[in-house]
């Protein structure tokens, strides 16, 4: 079993995104982390053309009707159970990474991964003069849903942020939230999020619930435009990305919005 692999669920929509993901893999994966896409079985015959890289079908890890956004999450985080690796690195199709990384970006010791975790306060801080411009508030969309998770698990204090993608995931994590809540509580993984559309979150508050390990935070390993107009004040300010590179190691580009695939 492998301490770290890099993990990535895609589909053919993204398939350009994931050829300049694993570019970025290639060039700056100093340590030759293993590198795995899981796709639908429809795709798979595409995604195999791709050297570097071990392409799995999303069947193997979980099946699902339809390859929608709940879909994504359930399989991201059930990858774990095919006993691959004790933690993985969950990439999103539209990331990329900027400069070299190591294992030591995601691994602290002893197997145990570093856990994402802070308070989104950039986010919220740059959006507070933008819910008009937007037309809602990030910040009341994230209360909701790390509240109802906090609720679930008696959880009081602040709530924390266990995203956004990349994030590095523990198996012990999901395995205790599996053994520890869904399984006494006669509940599978499809019900969780369809109660709270999370998965950053359950896995947080398992961490936080049941301290299958040691918890050494760390705060978002990839800068990460969530609206174009953070993407159009960034290149308006003349910031590159070698001074993104500077304190990430990566960028995502979100396709919801239709970004560019680079920055």
């Amino acid at each position: 079993m492998e301490n770290i692999v890099l993990y990535c669920k895609s589909f053919n929509r993204d398939f350009d995104r994931v050829k300049n993901l694993l570019e970025s893999v290639k060039q700056y994966n100093v340590d030759n982390i293993p590198f795995y896409i899981s796709v639908p079985k429809n795709d798979y015959t595409l995604f195999s053309q791709l050297d570097g890289v071990t392409i799995i079908s999303d069947d193997d890890i979980y099946t699902v009707t339809d390859n929608n956004w709940v879909a994504q999450q359930i399989i991201k985080s059930n990858f774990w159970k095919l006993g691959i690796c004790e933690n993985y690195v969950c990439l999103d199709s539209d990331a990329y990474f900027i400069r070299p990384f190591y294992v030591s970006d995601f691994i602290y010791k002893d197997n145990i991964p570093y856990t994402v975790i802070h308070e989104q306060k950039e986010l919220f801080s740059w959006s507070v003069t933008k819910t008009a411009e937007l037309g809602f508030d990030p910040k009341i969309g994230f209360m909701q849903d790390r509240q109802s998770i906090m609720n679930l698990f008696g959880r009081t204090g602040r709530p924390y942020d266990f995203g956004p993608s990349p994030i590095i995931w523990s198996s012990r994590v999901w395995k205790s939230l599996e053994d520890e809540y869904m399984i006494p509580n006669r509940l599978t993984f499809p019900q969780l999020i369809e109660y709270s559309p999370s998965e950053f979150s359950w896995y947080g508050e398992a961490l936080l619930a049941f301290k299958s390990i040691d918890i050494y935070p760390v705060e978002p390993l990839f800068k990460v435009f969530h609206y174009p107009q953070q993407y159009i004040e960034y290149k308006q300010k003349n910031i590159t990305q070698e001074m993104i590179a500077q304190n990430y190691i990566g960028i995502i580009m979100q396709s919801n919005f239709n970004a560019p695939i680079k920055y």
